[in-house]
């Protein structure tokens, strides 16, 4: 691949439509490419990939590699990854954007083992500098921010979830249908059923209002006042890193440099103090209300609507208030 020029975003299905990592990659794509140049191209593993095509057309995708079989109805990494590099050889990349969850992390270190190129993980930051991508990463919990990119060829990285915005610009992408032969190492793996935790359970990448609670609601048995206000708005459940390590809920909800990334239209902190590593997970929502009997937390500094007061109190307070509200409604 001596001309590479221009970024592919390896599309991650989910729950019948694009992942929104994969919509801010596309998103991410398109700015980068106006500054390097290339085109921004998008491949498509799926048994029907006409929704998750037009999707990509929708954020600006210029062209979309489809790769149509029932091998992709659901995720098997060899699989995805025997698409991914059909479309690698067809498109020429200068760099291979998958998104940071787990499928989106094997099918990267996949593609990135076979071109034997560098691989770049769990991006929060992407520029174009003189040609060049330049990635920024966090280590260490988050303390260190690190430059990097990958030198010698294309150029593969996962992005950390909702770091990125999501902005419609639609156009009509070309379409290019791939043949990939599957080799019998990429099917010896069968599923045999998929069995989702938490069903009915709002994703956390994918909400658009999130409850989170911190060490300020007490104690373990408090923290069902956070599922509570939670249910009641329709809202994901997220935590700070503090009540992950004690044990009060699984790391699945943490929110912040070491758990998830989230971007919600709604965040409400309930007893979080706003340590660094959790803003980072969390300061990029477009509105914030902190609920906490500290006036001092740092947590006001980036809020857009204080509550000064016991968490444990002002949480089912609220939660009543909105179910008045909605039942008046």
């Amino acid at each position: 691949m001596s001309n590479q020029s221009g970024i592919l975003v390896v599309a991650e299905p989910k729950d019948g439509k694009l992942a929104n990592v994969t919509l801010e990659s596309i998103t991410q794509a398109r700015a980068l490419t106006a500054a390097a140049g290339g085109p921004v191209s998008v491949v498509v593993a799926a048994a029907e990939a006409a929704p998750f095509v037009a999707a990509a057309g929708l954020f600006g995708a210029d062209r979309v590699y489809v790769v149509e079989t029932p091998e992709a109805a659901v995720f098997r990494s060899n699989v995805f990854i025997d698409a991914a590099m059909a479309a690698i050889e067809a498109a020429e990349p200068a760099m291979v954007l998958c998104s940071g969850s787990p499928d989106g992390r094997d099918v990267a270190a996949g593609c990135a083992a076979r071109l034997d190129a560098g691989l770049l993980v769990d991006l929060t930051g992407l520029e174009a500098k003189d040609g060049r991508f330049i990635a920024t990463h966090p280590c260490f919990g988050g303390t260190v921010i690190v430059e990097k990119e990958a030198t010698g060829g294309v150029a593969v990285a996962t992005v950390r979830p909702n770091v990125f915005a999501r902005e419609e610009t639609p156009k009509d992408p070309e379409v290019i249908s791939l043949e990939v032969e599957f080799g019998a190492g990429s099917l010896l793996a069968k599923v045999l059923d998929v069995v989702c935790e938490n069903v009915g359970i709002v994703s956390l990448e994918e909400a658009s209002t999130v409850v989170a609670g911190g060490r300020g609601m007490g104690s373990a048995e408090n923290f069902k006042l956070v599922q509570e206000l939670a249910d009641v708005l329709g809202a994901a459940v997220g935590a700070s890193r503090s009540i992950v390590d004690e044990g009060w809920v699984s790391h699945q909800y943490q929110v912040g440099q070491t758990g998830k990334t989230v971007s919600p239209q709604l965040y409400i902190a309930c007893g979080i103090s706003g340590a660094i590593q959790h803003a980072a997970g969390m300061q990029t929502s477009k509105c914030i209300v902190a609920i906490n009997k500290d006036p001092e937390a740092a947590i006001f500094n980036f809020a857009d609507y204080g509550m000064v007061g016991d968490a444990v109190a002002l949480v089912p307070a609220l939660t009543e208030e909105i179910r008045k509200r909605k039942s008046a409604s």
